[in-house]
């Protein structure tokens, strides 16, 4: 996935990922098969990419003066002419010490990147260099999704499946009122307590959802 002059180009592709994970999960049920948990695995981990991905490529696309779906191209205060200069520009908002200790690069390559996973960053961003797309931002914020902290408690998990990724997934399931001490992967298909939606679905749902008002 890369940086588009169009943002609906970027978020249709985010979309399409969503609609190929959703059909991995949703055949799911308890009892899992060692498949099933592998599976549910691989889905959270691709999740999570996508997340990381897709929020690093919308700063990127709006500092770069992409379209919104209103067809409006986007401006803002500053005029990277790169990818690479617009991580940069992202690198200074969100981490001004690091940037400076790092002797202010004008470009970043995509490898050295930094790595956000909180979608309100992006608002951080947006407002630095008075981006005129803060509205659709503020309006996808505005969801107040839990998804994009969940994720990464269940991806480091499944990453590092080590007692104290363990016990962090336990940890949101008491203090989220779901079972505990029941597998990470059964607790993925385990409904909302607030409104049945299985954990992993609602993610998916919210994180389209977000991407569609955000573009």
């Amino acid at each position: 996935m890369r940086c588009t002059s169009d943002l609906v180009k970027l978020r249709d592709s985010i979309k399409s990922r969503i609609q190929h994970l959703g059909l991995i999960v949703s055949p799911l049920k308890n009892p899992l098969s060692w498949e099933d948990r592998r599976a549910l695995s691989f889905a959270t981990i691709e999740l999570d990419n996508l997340v990381v991905v897709g929020l690093r490529q919308y700063a990127k696309s709006s500092l770069l003066r992409a379209r919104t779906a209103a067809g409006i191209r986007i401006t803002s205060a500053v005029s990277p002419k790169s990818s690479e200069e617009a991580a940069a520009l992202i690198f200074k908002s969100l981490n001004p010490k690091g940037y400076a200790k790092a002797k202010s690069p004008v470009s970043i390559p995509e490898k050295d990147e930094i790595v956000f996973r909180d979608s309100k960053k992006i608002e951080t961003v947006l407002t630095s260099y008075q981006a005129s797309n803060q509205p659709n931002i503020a309006l996808a914020l505005s969801l107040n999704s839990p998804a994009f902290s969940e994720i990464k408690a269940f991806r480091h998990y499944f990453s590092h499946r080590m007692k104290n990724t363990y016990e962090a997934v336990q940890v949101y399931a008491a203090n989220n009122a779901m079972p505990i001490n029941v597998t990470p992967e059964s607790l993925l298909i385990k409904g909302r307590p607030s409104n049945g939606i299985r954990l992993i679905e609602s993610w998916l749902s919210d994180i389209d959802i977000f991407f569609d008002l955000a573009t």
